[in-house]
């Protein structure tokens, strides 16, 4: 056959009708059937007559054949026909068949993926390594040719990649002879098997690595090549393996690599800036996709090595339009990404300033209005310069400043005004982008920036006068971050237009209109007016900007109102957040529209004492129905927070380690020195709001609560389990700390689970000094002790048989924390708890002795405050009320003293706690102290072994003077059960003296019993 016409004699929907047969006979298993019906049709394709098959000479004469194929459908057809009947060989086990295949596939497809890969898995097998990585290259070169299709699909030849890796270590092909790295190096030099040996020395330790100098080598190779107008492939490969070396190599070495990589360049009189200068100067001769794979290699690596030279090389690599701009913009990115190692001594350097004001040039001229497609990244690269501390250099605030305010300066357009002559700013889409990411980034930069250009009254002019609804909005959301310092909102309160204040501007008659609504109407996004009252249909784009400049003046309104009570009664005038912000939030959640804005305006409106007094019925709906988004739920916990937090509690949950250096007493100093001072004197504060007093949050904490059910207290349990942020999951535990400071809701909150989850983050790694060295700084704060606090308020609330026994041991530590507090009403909260978990079993009251808590529980005692005494001494009754838990201890001090006792004299018994405990034994104390002392003493004397010494105890006395003094039926009770086990306890091993002192004292203890209640 020497000729045929592929377009005439083949029908391509046929074939592929007939490939859809043969697929369906692969599915089923039926793998011999499916490889007859591939087979049918590529000897029909190729000309072949005979039945039998025989794959070598199906593949000779494919490669005969294969120039006549000119069409690309049909060719990569037949591509994917044969791979397809090679793996039918591969499932009957015919390797060698399939493997002969899956190469004839290729020559009909070079960029069957499916048979590159299966070929490189196959070498694999056969331990031909060189072969196998010529392939998975083969499968990575397709992938690149094609990323966005390839983007959210699996890339199998990665693994393949990482099994030979791997093989190559377990066959230990790294170590000595010809694979030492310098010899490797070598030998990629002279192109021997390049890509074998370049896998190899991505193996190589980097210790190793940096002794070999093999890197320099790499390099050189690198330079001459491209020095001689060479980019080949070995060119390309050489660049992969130095990137994958420079960002895999070990954290202890990074450094050491990274500059030895640089002075590679630098030693050779050739830059990085240089060499990829010269790149581009051969693409420019003549185009070729080497170069790019080449230049994508070294713009990675630049913000590996960073330096000035890596900065001014990616300068130059944003020009030229042939390279992919999301690599080279994500290569910036990584660049001024924050490292965490920030060097200790920054040079300073021009050229450095220098290259960073183009990079900032730049990409501030890339954000026009076209820029859509671009926009995450360019915001994202400029939020990273705008952060950044620029590790290694030093750049001064000032400079920094100036060089901000130049890149801006071609986006700020200045006209004069007709009448007044006065200079009027407007601002293009470059520098609004710009304006939102220093916003973002460095809130600093971006007041000076603000500052500099006077742009607040510009912008108010802009948003309120006729521009285009882009341009009016883009200036308003630049007003709502001006809006968030305290110098700028008196700047837009100051500002008029046609005789109108800011104010007033804000409440437009759209707004008005829209308040009317929500008053009158439960749906109030069907229809919006537009300013000539005419109707703006739902889904037109009037519409969407209509409802937009409510949302966005209603958060105006929110932000404003914080400035001071008078701003803030002036807002309420004009509209009535307290009453129309929860109305306006559920018609936007039960709409299905977008809800960020309304939100941020009720996190900032909730902060006011009278929206604690409004109508709150729509919380319940609010955390049901509301999109459950990461911004969004911080937003909701934000808000109820506010709700629940009382004007003393404002700063109880900020952890602020600054603060942390002074004591309560420093700062009470501090804030009454502040406010001596004269006005010009004190500090601006930023925000003038006042929460509520005690009652205005108590009862706002029980409506809260309450209200749909408990819905609220639920929510939020629930949330905590899946917030990602940690500051939502702060503020949920700030919340539930409000609600359970009233006892009634104490049980239902323990139902939902949340004594777990305060004990969870009471032992939190923050708090653990094994895992956190500010451990004890962060255990100091207010933030801390209010979280055990409320641990030891649903210990105290809770019958001891309901707590788990996880719970109760988990508990144990942040409450005796808390026992150590300077504040008697966190040690007596606390002591309370804890005598409230020593009631579950010994396993617990072990936990708290050994934790030291019978030495906490004593400190107590020295308290002038009664109430406090009385707990530390129920904490040691129900200590001592287990088996042998301190019993044990204070027998071996009692046994030490007897033994260090002169023979022939009475033993002298002395331990300090059994003086303290027997000293709260007097009838003139407070009726609960003595029962707590009595019935602790009674049960440590249940052992006999300290029974029998309690007569040589000289405050033992206490105790029969009490007995005859009191007349309280449950405090005879104690002290007849502790004589009780004194009287019937042995003395053993005792001489005749103290035989004779016992004896004497249990006569006056029969004494006493028989004057007080009869015969013992």
């Amino acid at each position: 056959m020497a000729h045929f016409s592929i377009s005439k004699s083949f029908d391509l929907e046929g074939l592929e009708l007939r490939k859809a047969e043969a697929n369906s006979a692969f599915t089923q298993s039926d793998y011999k059937t499916a490889s007859k019906l591939y087979y049918n049709i590529i000897k029909d394709a190729v000309g072949i007559d005979t039945l039998d098959v025989d794959v070598e000479f199906l593949k000779n004469r494919v490669k005969k054949w294969s120039s006549q194929l000119t069409h690309p459908d049909f060719r990569r057809l037949l591509s994917t026909v044969t791979s397809n009947m090679a793996m039918c060989c591969n499932r009957m086990e015919k390797r060698e068949d399939a493997k002969t295949l899956f190469e004839t596939a290729l020559v009909f497809d070079e960029n069957n993926y499916k048979a590159n890969y299966n070929l490189a898995h196959s070498h694999l097998i056969s331990k031909d390594y060189n072969m196998s990585l010529y392939y998975i290259e083969r499968c990575q070169k397709i992938v690149k040719s094609d990323l966005p299709s390839w983007k959210n699909k699996k890339q199998p030849h990665l693994d393949l990649m990482e099994q030979v890796r791997q093989t190559l270590k377990k066959n230990d092909v790294t170590r000595g002879g010809v694979n030492d790295p310098k010899q490797l190096a070598e030998e990629v030099c002279n192109e021997n098997n390049v890509t074998l040996n370049l896998q190899k020395l991505r193996l190589i330790p980097t210790k190793k690595m940096i002794q070999s100098e093999a890197l320099p080598e790499l390099v050189e190779l690198c330079q001459n090549k491209v020095r001689d107008k060479i980019v080949d492939d070995v060119l390309v490969s050489v660049w992969s393996c130095l990137y994958h070396m420079l960002y895999k190599c070990e954290e202890e070495y990074k450094e050491e690599l990274h500059a030895q990589f640089m002075n590679s360049f630098k030693s050779r009189e050739c830059s990085l800036y240089d060499y990829a200068k010269s790149l581009l100067n051969i693409n420019k001769e003549s185009e070729q996709a080497e170069v790019v794979s080449v230049l994508n290699n070294v713009a990675k690596c630049c913000p590996l090595v960073k330096g000035v030279d890596g900065l001014k090389a990616l300068l130059l690599l944003m020009e030229p339009e042939m390279l992919d701009v999301d690599l080279v913009l994500s290569s910036i990115l990584v660049y001024f990404s924050k490292t965490a190692a920030v060097a200790p001594v920054k040079q300073k350097d021009a050229s450095f300033n220098l290259a960073l004001s183009k990079v900032l040039q730049k990409l501030i001229s890339m954000c026009d209005e076209e820029c859509l497609g671009l926009r995450e990244q360019l915001e994202a690269c400029l939020m990273s310069i705008f952060r950044m501390e620029f590790e290694g250099y030093e750049v001064t605030q000032d400079s920094f400043s100036n060089m901000v305010n130049s890149a801006l300066e071609p986006y700020v357009n200045t006209e004069l005004d007709g009448v007044s002559g006065k200079p009027l700013l407007s601002f293009e889409n470059n520098w609004y982008v710009a304006a939102k990411c220093m916003f973002l980034a460095n809130k600093t930069i971006f007041k000076a920036h603000v500052v500099v250009t006077g742009a607040v009254q510009h912008l108010c002019r802009v948003h309120f006068t006729d521009y285009s609804e882009r341009t009016r909005r883009l200036s308003f959301e630049t007003l709502l971050n001006c809006v968030d310092f305290v110098e700028f909102r008196q700047e837009m309160l100051d500002f008029v237009h046609d005789n109108q204040c800011f104010l007033e501007l804000l409440n437009s008659p759209e707004v008005v209109r829209f308040s009317n609504e929500l008053v009158n109407s439960a749906k109030v996004n069907a229809t919006m007016t537009g300013p000539e009252g005419e109707e703006v249909s739902k889904h037109s784009g009037k519409h969407e900007f209509l409802r937009w400049m409510v949302e966005s003046r209603v958060l105006m309104f929110a932000k404003v109102s914080l400035h001071s009570a008078e701003v803030k009664d002036e807002v309420l005038n004009h509209f009535d957040l307290c009453t129309l912000l929860p109305k306006m939030v559920l018609n936007t959640i039960n709409s299905g529209l977008e809800e960020d804005m309304v939100l941020q305006a009720l996190s900032f409106a909730t902060l006011h004492e009278e929206f604690k007094r409004a109508d709150l019925s729509f919380i319940p709906e609010l955390v049901t129905k509301y999109k459950k988004t990461d911004c969004s739920t911080l937003l909701v916990v934000q808000s109820i927070t506010n709700l629940l937090r009382g004007s003393k509690d404002r700063n109880s949950f900020i952890e602020d380690l600054e603060l942390a250096k002074y004591d309560s007493e420093q700062l009470k100093q501090l804030k009454t020195l502040q406010e001596r001072l004269p006005a010009q004197a004190k500090l601006t504060t930023n925000g003038n709001y006042f929460e509520g007093n005690d009652e205005s949050a108590n009862m706002a904490r029980s409506v809260v609560f309450s209200v749909g059910d408990n819905a609220v207290p639920t929510y939020l349990a629930k949330v905590h389990k899946s917030a990602a942020s940690e500051h939502t999951k702060m503020l949920l535990v700030e919340a539930l700390h409000y609600l359970a400071l009233n006892v009634n809701h104490r049980r239902q909150l323990n139902a939902l689970g949340v004594l777990r989850i305060l004990i969870n983050v009471a032992n939190s790694s923050k708090y653990r000094q094994s895992d956190n060295r500010l451990a004890a700084t962060y255990r100091s704060m207010s933030c801390y002790k209010l979280v055990v606090q409320s641990v030891a308020h649903l210990c105290i609330a809770t019958s001891p048989t309901n707590l788990t026994f996880n719970d109760a041991q988990d508990a144990v530590k942040p409450l005796l924390n808390l026992l150590e507090d300077e504040n008697e009403l966190f040690q007596y909260e606390s002591a309370l708890a804890l005598t409230n978990l020593l009631s579950i079993n010994d396993d617990v009251r072990r936990r708290v002795f050994a934790l030291g808590g019978w030495d906490r529980f004593s400190s107590l005692l020295f308290s002038d405050n009664e109430m406090l005494k009385t707990a530390a001494l129920e904490g040691w009754c129900n200590l001592c009320a287990g088996d042998d838990v301190v019993h044990g201890h204070f027998y071996g001090k009692i046994r030490a003293q007897v033994e260090a006792t002169p023979e022939g004299n009475v033993f002298e018994v002395s331990v300090h706690d059994i003086n303290i405990m027997l000293m709260f034994i007097a009838h003139n104390l407070r009726q609960n102290t003595v029962s707590a002392a009595s019935g602790a003493f009674a049960l440590l004397v249940r052992d006999s072994r300290i029974a029998q010494y309690m007569p040589f105890v000289s405050r033992f006395e206490n105790v029969l003077k009490t007995l005859d003094g009191t007349d309280d039926a449950s405090i005879i009770h104690r002290l007849l059960t502790a004589l009780s086990c004194v009287v019937n306890s042995k003395l053993r091993d005792a001489n005749e003296v103290n035989e004779a002192h016992f004896n004497s004292v249990v006569e006056n203890i029969r004494a006493a019993v028989r004057h007080t209640a009869g015969p013992l």
